[in-house]
């Protein structure tokens, strides 16, 4: 069941918050900044919470408090040692706080293993304890997990918050993670790569692809990504097969698996020339 996130304030301000929560939406860094508030109204020893003068405020805004803790994918996933190292973790006392916090981000990164270990924490909660997963897309968590916990969306932020980054935010779709990726890759670099390809298959001319390499592993997987970006919106207006889409799903989790990046596009557009190409025109 969902809820916004000024009700869930209210329920955490009023010792009615539940245990176990799943954010979703928006960007990375909105969602976390999201938790964070949460452990502030949670640990505050003031009456009007945060106060963020306290001690427990102090520690929780420095990042340095010993009852907050996170899980982030080692390398490509959440493995079931992080999730059975939390556990001994979180039935522990509190050090400090009234309350532990722990946020797994990017949560639609558990192996299955990792998942169903932390099943038993949703189920057979600690006391005092917040359990928060969080990702952009909440269908990337398994339902048995997913349906044990209450669902917060995030939507993303508006395109006048990105000012002078206004080009990557476009470019993203609105998707505040991957405009922070397309800038640190630079945006004239993905821009000129996206081109490319659009071209090679617009004129139908496999050899054109060549001109995207040399291409880092890390460019290749953002490429993609913003090839989805804009081919979805060519589908909308019709001038793209709604194929291409799958196919292009399908590339970017084999890229994620490993899989060359170089290989998967140029298989991508084999399949792209197949479909008809683009109508960019």
């Amino acid at each position: 069941m969902g809820i916004n996130y000024t009700l869930l304030t209210k329920a955490a301000l009023e010792g009615k918050l539940a245990h176990f929560l799943l954010f979703h939406g928006s960007g990375m860094i909105e969602r976390e900044r999201a938790v964070r508030d949460l452990a502030l109204m949670l640990n505050c020893r003031k009456e009007n919470k945060p106060c963020r003068e306290c001690p427990d405020c102090k520690k929780m805004l420095s990042g340095n408090h010993p009852d907050f803790h996170m899980i982030k994918p080692q390398k490509t996933s959440i493995g079931i040692e992080q999730i059975i190292q939390i556990q001994g973790k979180l039935y522990r006392k509190t050090y400090e706080g009234k309350f532990r916090i722990c946020l797994i981000d990017q949560a639609d990164k558990l192996t299955l293993p990792a998942a169903n270990a932390l099943l038993k924490l949703a189920e057979e909660p600690p006391d005092h304890t917040l359990i928060v997963l969080s990702a952009g897309n909440a269908e990337g968590i398994i339902n048995t997990l997913r349906s044990r916990a209450q669902e917060v969306y995030f939507s993303s932020p508006a395109e006048s918050d990105w000012l002078e980054e206004t080009d990557a935010f476009r470019l993203s779709g609105g998707d505040p993670d991957l405009a922070r990726k397309i800038q640190e890759v630079g945006l004239s670099r993905i821009k000129s790569l996206s081109g490319n390809y659009l071209e090679a298959i617009d004129k139908k001319d496999f050899l054109k692809m060549f001109a995207l390499f040399p291409m880092e592993r890390e460019e290749g997987q953002l490429l993609l990504q913003v090839l989805a970006v804009v081919l979805k919106e060519m589908v909308i207006k019709g001038q793209q097969s709604p194929q291409v889409l799958k196919e292009i799903t399908q590339m970017t989790e084999a890229v994620r698996r490993q899989v060359n990046h170089r290989l998967a596009l140029e298989v991508l557009a084999l399949k792209h020339l197949k479909l008809g190409g683009t109508d960019i025109g």
